[in-house]
């Protein structure tokens, strides 16, 4: 009788745990079916896909004769630059494989131009499009993205989560601005590889993330999964190495075509950190050495010429160095430098990715409470280190909040013969939309001076709280500043964010905090702003799918590239020479109100150019950061600078283009 009873309280407890999850199961799978969605599970984790069906595509090669379809323009090179070597592979290449005779080649020159015109991109076509392979449809559904919400960190989760409403309101406010942008846009295959994950049992970055751990790498690769679900495009999403290896070998395992019944075969873009390069490297040398153009690099802090090939740094590391180290560890990858997406628009060599402000529950209507008051950036100990004289002088005009998650005891202070913390109202460890709740009622967000550029100043703005910017006296950089000793940028950072402190008053006032008569000031005058929230395009969800989705259509880093098909256009480079010794590009083409563009680099590296420039008779090449200049040529692509700085004696010539204002990444005439 006692077993019996057991075995029914066993039973009991079975059903009541799985019922909930078959139910859970049953409706997302009935959904998914209903929406029309398929899932394929053949390795790591993938977008759910709205089933398609093949085109069916009539084609009459014999409607044009063999020798008009090999018949090219004498400049077919100019738009075209591979079309003939192209062409003359395929006229003995195509029986290699299957796919090309999926393809409709069936040995004709006609079906040849057919497929490079038309299925590919190589030449130029005969008539109008016959087909449209695969387009990228905006999907603001976040049922695309459930099948990878398995495999991503709970932060990621809750934060994809927290915000579609905002990713939503995004999408339907870009369609209808920027919609002819925005369609007709080739549907790619992206891997997303968050290499960091990967080593988690190592680093426990995504655990340290519940318990107030860095989130800026989180955060990032959060919002760019759910840009490129939004703008439409395949992903495959892995953190682990298995995974990765399963994925690789599938696209591995398929042919040589670009597309197969207009569906894109290829893998296209590949996301990843530095962390998941050097796994690429280690594990997956020849698979990196045939997609090293399509590599995307998250890289916070941005890479410098000087640091990405290994032979120039070694040449040079001691003047690349300060006191605390001469190497080189996060750089040496020899990628354009294009291909390093960074976390604010701080370098002009490098690609601006970004990432969106969070302003779930923003309410421009509502009044700060009546008290004036403050909450510290520095969620850690380590980060009050030094700071007594600043919070000492906040402590006389506001009431002062902390989120110190490491904080065990505020009697602590007492142990530690601090100050620091005395009036300070610390509320541990808040999740994101705790600290949203406070900074609603926060006059003013105070930085300390570290950590540098991260996102939570752009987060207190857009509540309509006044960040305080700790300006440095001397600025800080790989030279003379030990956290930044091994960051591959000779950057130098004038503030603890300097993106801000462009923005300036009313949102922002930049200020020594140790200098007491200054911080004084910037405090009376903070409590007085009363500033409305604001968050830059760049940094709302509508100004990221737009950027995201023209850098992936546009942004072209492999092969060679026609003149007219230049992103951004030839047309819109306007030619600068420095005019200060000592200024690198950037700086001149800031001064113009432009940004310097990389990409423009190889197109004014000519002798005759600098003949023009300079009246020079004759040009020598060189290998060096800040050629072009005087009479010297780039010798090296790898080293093409914007940001360089050279001897007193050099003149640069810069190439500059404008920008769509709050949207550094997007020219004027690249939409």
């Amino acid at each position: 009788m006692r077993r019996r009873r057991r075995c029914l309280a066993l039973l009991f407890i079975f059903s009541a745990f799985i019922t909930p999850l078959g139910f859970f199961y049953f409706t997302i799978s009935n959904e998914s079916g209903k929406f029309g969605f398929s899932s394929e599970y053949t390795s790591g984790f993938q977008t759910s896909e709205v089933a398609e069906q093949p085109e069916n595509v009539q084609l009459d090669f014999k409607s044009f004769p063999d020798s008009e379809c090999s018949d090219f323009s004498s400049n077919v090179t100019i738009d075209y630059p591979e079309c003939l070597s192209k062409m003359q592979w395929i006229r003995n290449g195509w029986k290699t494989h299957q796919c090309y005779a999926d393809n409709y080649i069936d040995g004709s020159e006609c079906s040849f131009r057919y497929y490079l015109s038309q299925v590919e991109n190589y030449c130029p076509p005969m008539t109008e499009t016959i087909r449209r392979n695969g387009l990228a449809k905006m999907s603001p559904s976040i049922r695309r993205l459930l099948p990878i919400f398995d495999g991503i960190p709970v932060y990621m989760r809750t934060r994809i989560n927290r915000l579609w409403k905002k990713w939503k309101e995004g999408a339907h406010e870009v369609m209808e601005t920027y919609e002819k942008t925005m369609t007709n846009r080739k549907k790619l295959n992206v891997l997303v590889f968050i290499g960091f994950l990967a080593n988690e049992q190592k680093l426990k970055l995504a655990k340290k993330s519940d318990h107030g751990g860095p989130l800026g790498e989180l955060l990032q690769w959060s919002d760019l999964l759910a840009s490129l679900s939004i703008i439409g495009h395949h992903l495959e999403v892995t953190t682990d190495k298995d995974s990765l290896r399963s994925v690789l070998w599938k696209y591995k395992e398929r042919g040589p075509c670009q597309y197969v019944n207009g569906t894109r075969q290829q893998m296209d873009t590949i996301f990843t950190d530095i962390m998941g390069l050097n796994i690429l490297r280690q594990y997956h040398r020849q698979f990196l050495l045939n997609n090293r153009c399509r590599i995307r690099l998250l890289d916070s802090f941005g890479t410098h010429a000087e640091f990405t090939t290994k032979t120039y740094f070694l040449q040079n590391k001691q003047k690349l160095s300060g006191p605390f180290s001469q190497r080189n560890p996060w750089g040496g990858h020899g990628l354009d430098l294009r291909q390093h997406w960074t976390f604010y628009p701080h370098s002009d060599d490098n690609t601006f990715l970004g990432f969106v402000v969070d302003t779930e529950g923003v309410d421009e209507k509502r009044q700060k409470t009546l008290y004036p008051s403050a909450l510290v950036y520095g969620k850690e100990k380590y980060m009050w280190e030094n700071a007594e004289k600043p919070i000492g002088v906040l402590k006389k005009f506001v009431k002062i909040h902390a989120t110190v998650a490491d904080l065990e005891d505020v009697n602590e202070k007492k142990t530690n013969q601090s100050t620091v913390f005395d009036d300070v109202k610390n509320h541990g460890f808040l999740n994101s939309q705790e600290i949203s709740e406070l900074l609603d009622t926060t006059t003013i967000f105070f930085g300390l001076g570290f950590p540098l550029e991260g996102p939570a100043p752009l987060e207190a703005m857009a509540r309509g709280a006044v960040f305080i910017n700790a300006r440095f006296e001397i600025p800080k950089s790989r030279k003379n500043y030990k956290f930044l000793a091994e960051k591959p940028t000779l950057r130098e950072w004038t503030s603890q964010n300097p993106y801000m402190e462009e923005i300036g008053e009313p949102h922002v006032i930049t200020v020594d905090i140790n200098n007491e008569k200054e911080l004084e000031i910037a405090i009376k005058r903070a409590i007085e702003l009363k500033p409305k929230p604001f968050v830059p395009f760049e940094f709302s969800p509508a100004g990221m799918l737009l950027r995201v989705a023209l850098l992936l259509e546009k942004q072209e880093t492999c092969g060679k590239i026609a003149k007219s098909k230049r992103w951004p256009p030839v047309n819109q480079m306007k030619i600068f020479k420095t005019v200060n010794s000592g200024d690198s590009c950037e700086m001149t083409c800031h001064s113009q109100k432009m940004k310097c563009e990389s990409s423009y680099f190889p197109i004014i590296n000519s002798p005759s150019l600098l003949q023009r420039q300079f009246g020079c008779s004759s040009t020598i090449p060189d290998a060096s950061p800040f050629a072009p200049f005087n009479c010297t040529v780039q010798s090296s692509a790898y080293l093409f600078s914007c940001a360089s700085r050279p001897p007193l004696e050099v003149v640069r010539v810069c190439p500059c283009r404008d920008y769509i204002p709050e949207q550094h990444a997007v020219c004027k005439a690249c939409l």
